[in-house]
């Protein structure tokens, strides 16, 4: 029997061999920004990857699901490619929308290409994602089969869409509750991860009620997913390249920040408040906001939330009982542990 990693590592190549096969007769050079976005070749055109860090998550979340269904796993392979695509879609915009010059170790596609073109990449990326579901109809052998299949990507579309014009309006405020964040981010990464999961269940044969399950169960580990990317903004990860307070020197408020506004004396709040109200934040501001952080303990209530959201997900899974939830607990405790 497989162990996780080794699980991991054939629905990696899986997805990996069907994502190049897409691009394969692609020669337009539009295509070129777009394997430059995958990880496939260098600025210069060069071939190389791909990247370690590129680990096709949200692919081989279809794969797993399919699997753990009793599905056939080529069948998902359309379901796996189609959120890759639309994984990829995001991180483009994303990246031009905070500013970000870095992606995975390398410059982001918007510095390299500028973000005219690189609004042409991600946006072709969603019209890819979309024709994957229709171009290789196997596993989805009818039209009705398809339709649905295109409304559960585009629902998640719209609504990881709202999620990050939330994030972006957060941004601005402090008056933010724990609860409103939840929400957003349930929206922002949630909807992708649960809409993975429940296209794979669909390709595997699942029932209404059992995709209901499996795609709410994935909307929660991926808000676990975004308070975890939260906490590592701040205090860093080695394991994942995170550094010690990156992306806060430029005033993203993630959860322990919100949290801490949420919970802290008026006194502190305001002090906070002031730091974020400045145009650009420094390292002094960075120290004294662990000194806050560090008094009120939100390292340590920021793990115990993670843990929280993959233990109700993993305990939704008993309501799907033909769903082989062994692998499926196993991923999730590892993205519950990842970077402890």
């Amino acid at each position: 029997m497989l162990n996780l990693h080794e699980r991991l590592g054939v629905y990696q190549q899986m997805a990996e061999d069907a994502l190049r096969n897409v691009f394969s007769e692609k020669n337009f050079p539009l295509y070129g920004l777009m394997k430059y976005q995958m990880g496939w070749i260098d600025e210069a055109g060069n071939e190389g990857g791909p990247d370690a860090n590129l680990s096709r998550l949200h692919a081989s979340l279809a794969l797993m699901a399919c699997e753990a269904i009793g599905g056939d796993l080529k069948a998902a392979l359309p379901a796996a490619v189609s959120v890759e695509l639309l994984n990829q879609f995001v991180q483009v915009h994303t990246d031009i929308q905070e500013g970000s010059q870095d992606r995975h170790g390398r410059s982001s596609l918007w510095w390299v290409y500028g973000p005219a073109q690189a609004i042409n990449v991600g946006d072709g990326f969603h019209a890819m994602a979309r024709m994957s579901l229709m171009q290789y109809p196997r596993g989805l052998e009818t039209n009705e089969q398809t339709l649905r299949a295109l409304d559960i990507l585009d629902s998640a579309s719209l609504r990881m869409l709202e999620g990050l014009h939330q994030e972006l309006v957060y941004q601005e405020r402090v008056d933010i509750s724990t609860d409103a964040y939840m929400k957003m981010a349930r929206g922002k990464i949630g909807a992708l991860m649960g809409c993975a999961l429940e296209l794979g269940a669909l390709c595997g044969g699942a029932t209404d009620r059992e995709r209901e399950v499996i795609r709410n169960v994935g909307e929660e580990v991926g808000v676990a997913f975004q308070v975890q990317e939260d906490l590592q903004m701040i205090w860093g990860n080695p394991l994942s390249g995170k550094r010690k307070g990156s992306d806060l020197l430029n005033k993203k408020k993630g959860y322990p920040i919100i949290y801490a506004l949420e919970k802290a004396a008026i006194s502190v709040k305001r002090e906070i408040g002031t730091m974020f109200f400045k145009r650009v934040l420094d390292s002094e501001d960075l120290d004294q906001l662990l000194k806050i952080l560090d008094k009120l303990d939100v390292k340590n209530v920021v793990e115990s939330k993670i843990d929280e959201l993959c233990s109700s997900a993993v305990s939704q899974l008993t309501e799907v009982s033909k769903v082989d939830v062994l692998p499926l607990k196993s991923l999730f405790t590892w993205l519950a542990l990842r970077g402890k």
